[in-house]
């Protein structure tokens, strides 16, 4: 069942991260706070949920790259949260319905998406440089530093026609 409250604070500040490989956990706190799930959660809280070192270690970061680890704790606040694959297009488009946590492959990086606008995401960056991207991805960012997968949290109860029964 998702939460019909969910709301995204795309303002959320998001701290520098404090190791190498921690960016995943860096973005999962961001979400945490961003959606009012954990307020005051850390960088070490984060890496704490997803599970070290099996699901996340100093040795490669994000063990699975698909952000399953991820969406795994998301929902153990009884919100609903899937992972995918999707092109640049989809990214954009799904930021007007859906809170992101995106990572690419050929990045070796992972961030929050704040919003989409004119064919740019705007992202909370922990490292903000990394790979030449500071706080916006373009479509040339997504075809040099993917694929991306991206972890994916609904923020409007969307109905079928007609509205609930």
């Amino acid at each position: 069942m998702q939460r019909e409250d969910l709301e995204l604070n795309r303002d959320e500040p998001m701290p520098p991260q404090q190791s190498d490989w921690t960016c995943s956990a860096c973005s999962l706190a961001w979400g945490l706070r961003a959606l009012s799930l954990w307020n005051d959660c850390t960088e070490a809280d984060a890496v704490d949920a997803i599970g070290t070192p099996d699901n996340i270690n100093s040795a490669v970061g994000l063990v699975d790259g698909s952000g399953n680890a991820l969406a795994t704790v998301v929902r153990r606040y009884g919100v609903s949260a899937t992972t995918c694959w999707p092109d640049w297009d989809t990214l954009c488009a799904m930021t007007a319905k859906h809170a992101l946590l995106i990572g690419g492959l050929g990045w070796y990086h992972w961030v929050g998406v704040r919003s989409a606008e004119l064919g740019t995401l705007y992202i909370a960056n922990s490292a903000p440089g990394w790979m030449g991207v500071f706080g916006e991805l373009y479509p040339d960012d997504c075809a040099r530093l993917g694929p991306f997968a991206a972890v994916v949290i609904p923020l409007v109860r969307v109905f079928p026609s007609g509205g609930p029964n």
